[in-house]
């Protein structure tokens, strides 16, 4: 069996925990594809004996978890689901589309969704049900942006895997992060000569296994991250005042310029700490944490929107 010949098929269940079968239409397209599978606690029997040694260990539950990065890319056209609508839909998000303008994801508080993943390495099938996961975004300078997945599943067998033809059409070819691709770029209504932004959602992900109920929960979040820009003067921009106390400012990043293929991070109060200064090319550039959080209304610290 060859490591590098694997892919994943993925479906939004309507029954939590029931597999809803995709098929080559629900292929993803993955880089990084990890799986370990057989995850969970075991217990040890603790025998009393008369000599030294081990007892055997007994699996008290099993999951399975996968983690993989997809690419960054708009929907293709304005109002369509990307191909990867399902993975964030799994993570937390809400999907919104509005037809012929966009395809609104944004953070929800309960009624969380589900897929099942199928995993096939080299006609070996892995089946994920009931998988909820956390992703993070990445966007650098001269880098392709990338989404990391990291999903947690219920436990399944896994079996000889039926040939199935991916067909991975819904993905665009991704734009590299430059000043032409990436228009807009501001902290606080202010465009920084940017290097690199992240933010990770830290969804609190939790298989359980108890009487009457195998699940895996999405009971929390944290969304945090990092900005990465060329320091500016104080007389212009005082980056320095707004991270040391708790102001909360917004932060907008549109990638892409053509309609169909455009990505627009957005929050409108995100709090800026731990500044810090290192070598780019010899500039000095800033480097800020951020912690991202929503307004009085709630479910808002973030918006992605495809245009």
């Amino acid at each position: 069996m060859f490591f590098s010949k694997k892919n994943i098929l993925v479906k939004i269940e309507s029954t939590y925990g029931v597999d809803s079968t995709p098929d080559g239409s629900n292929a993803i397209e993955t880089k990084n594809l990890q799986i370990s599978p057989q995850q969970g606690t075991r217990v040890s029997r603790d025998l009393d004996r008369p000599t030294l040694g081990n007892d055997a260990e007994i699996p008290t539950s099993l999951y399975t978890m996968l983690s993989f990065d997809v690419e960054l890319a708009g929907a293709g056209a304005a109002g369509d689901a990307p191909g990867f609508g399902p993975l964030l839909r799994a993570c937390g998000f809400a999907e919104t589309l509005v037809a012929l303008t966009s395809a609104t994801y944004a953070p929800v508080s309960s009624n969380y969704e589900s897929i099942v993943i199928y995993y096939i390495h080299d006609g070996e099938l892995h089946k994920l049900t009931g998988s909820r996961g956390s992703v993070s975004f990445n966007l650098s300078k001269d880098s392709i942006p990338v989404m990391t997945f990291n999903f947690t599943g219920l436990h399944n067998d896994p079996t000889a895997a039926v040939a199935v033809t991916p067909d991975t059409s819904a993905f665009q070819v991704p734009l590299p992060v430059t000043k032409a691709n990436t228009p807009t770029y501001t902290v606080d209504s202010f465009a920084v000569k940017a290097e690199a932004f992240s933010l990770d959602m830290a969804w609190n992900v939790a298989y359980r296994n108890v009487v009457n109920s195998e699940s895996v929960i999405i009971s929390d979040r944290a969304p945090a991250g990092s900005l990465v820009f060329e320091q500016e003067e104080i007389a212009t921009k005082n980056f320095w005042t707004l991270s040391k106390g708790v102001s909360l400012i917004p932060i907008n990043i549109v990638h892409g310029t053509t309609a169909g293929n455009i990505v627009q991070i957005t929050g409108s109060k995100v709090q800026l700490s731990q500044p810090s200064l290192s070598d780019s090319d010899k500039l000095s550039v800033m480097n800020m944490k951020t912690l991202w959080t929503p307004t009085d209304s709630g479910d808002d610290e973030v918006s992605i929107v495809f245009t």
